[in-house]
């Protein structure tokens, strides 16, 4: 049978994140899909064996691998490998509720026009702790555009996350998907080409729940995404305007990680960036008056000890009690 939705995840390990990730795809219910999980970089050999045997367990999941890093490449392979009429994404370490397949189809199938369906998405820290819900402004009751605003002022529709999106696959296909000089926020990239061909919709409920890790690419590469985001929306602004957007694509394709000019030892404590992604979790649950903050601003304090602000913030979380 060739299914109405097609799951795209990409990842670069086999992790108990991962397996949960997949657990909640195979509880979805109500519509027919199919699972594609890319493996992409130089994790490949030393997941080969444990992979073979989640094959035989999971005979409804394809497996493929790809030997370049980087989670544009791995989701332009999944997509392009995909049968089903909707092409949903999933991260690993999130999980999704039994029903958001078929609620987000179930609105592509009755809407035509509609290219894009989101949902409220909960974000989370490494164990669950609850950081935030990412909520629709406004209730709506039926699929809007999203190209209604000047151009440089964006989306009129917000995305909550890359993991609570479905998309049209026709749709994916005429605006050419996923592009390779996007390394860090491609999904925007994409977005705002969607936003071009017809409309939006998100469905007021959570049926994403997504994790932050420390270690994560959002945590690590804040910088590097937020000057993606930028240029997709000149990209966009040039498109409206009938200007050529090579060159900023150019600027796009120099995102991208750069190997160290010299390594540091293994041993080596500090590293910028993981106490910056400790620090953010650690704040959004310190503001919360969670007191699992403490943990994460341990963390941080261990990671960049130098940042001002681990202090301020630590000594702001020592009055809370010990129960959240």
């Amino acid at each position: 049978m060739i299914p109405s939705v097609s799951c795209i995840i990409g990842t670069h390990e086999l992790s108990i994140q991962l397996v949960e990730t997949l657990a909640s795809v195979i509880s979805s219910r109500g519509v027919g899909w199919e699972l594609i999980v890319v493996f992409n970089g130089l994790c490949r050999k030393r997941y080969q064996e444990a992979v073979a045997v989640l094959r035989k367990q999971l005979p409804c999941i394809r497996l493929e691998y790809l030997e370049k890093p980087g989670l544009t490449g791995a989701l332009i392979k999944g997509c392009s490998l995909a049968k089903g009429r909707a092409i949903a994404r999933l991260d690993v370490g999130d999980v999704m509720t039994p029903s958001r397949l078929d609620r987000q189809f179930q609105v592509l199938k009755q809407h035509p026009g509609c290219v894009l369906v989101t949902s409220d998405v909960e974000v989370c820290g490494p164990f669950w702790e609850p950081l935030q819900v990412k909520r629709c402004p406004f209730p709506m009751q039926q699929p809007q555009r999203a190209d209604t605003l000047s151009a440089e002022a964006g989306l009129s529709i917000d995305i909550p996350h890359h993991a609570s999106v479905m998309v049209r696959r026709s749709a994916y296909a005429l605006v050419g998907g996923y592009r390779n000089e996007f390394y860090y926020g491609q999904d925007w990239d994409l977005w705002y080409r969607l936003a071009e061909q017809g409309s939006f919709f998100q469905i007021p409920e959570v049926l994403t729940r997504v994790r932050l890790f420390p270690c994560g690419l959002s945590s690590r590469h804040w910088r590097e995404q937020r000057a993606s985001a930028a240029l997709s929306r000149a990209c966009y602004a040039a498109r409206r305007s009938d200007h050529p957007e090579d060159p900023l694509l150019l600027q796009a394709a120099r995102l991208r990680p750069r190997p160290p000019s010299w390594r540091l030892p293994r041993w080596w404590p500090f590293d910028r960036h993981q106490a910056e992604g400790a620090y953010f979790i650690a704040e959004s649950l310190r503001r919360n008056g969670d007191p699992r903050c403490r943990r994460y601003f341990a963390e941080a304090f261990r990671h960049g000890p130098w940042l001002p602000k681990i202090w301020l913030r630590t000594a702001q979380s020592l009055h809370l009690s010990a129960h959240p």
